[in-house]
């Protein structure tokens, strides 16, 4: 990469806070159409959860969503094109 690249955000600046935060991290077991990982505070209170970990369903796609369940970043494989 060259000296200097442009970055772009992926999630809003609301979603950030301008002091440190202790968070707990746990990885929910894999199920059916369930699965991912729930990111809580101090408090127990869901901040982020991370959907799209299950048995069944769609292959490489993670749906990150906010502590009110809505979806607020899609994360998906990058499909190479076929040759034909």
């Amino acid at each position: 990469m060259g000296a200097y690249a442009a970055l772009t955000p992926v999630v809003s600046k609301i979603f950030c806070s301008s002091s440190q935060a202790v968070l707990m991290v746990r990885r929910r077991p894999p199920t059916v159409n369930g699965g991912g990982f729930v990111v809580t505070d101090r408090d127990q209170r869901v901040v982020f959860s991370v959907d799209g970990c299950g048995s069944i369903g769609a292959s490489g796609q993670l749906i990150v969503r906010d502590g009110d369940g809505t979806a607020i970043l899609f994360i998906h494989k990058k499909v190479k094109p076929t040759q034909d």
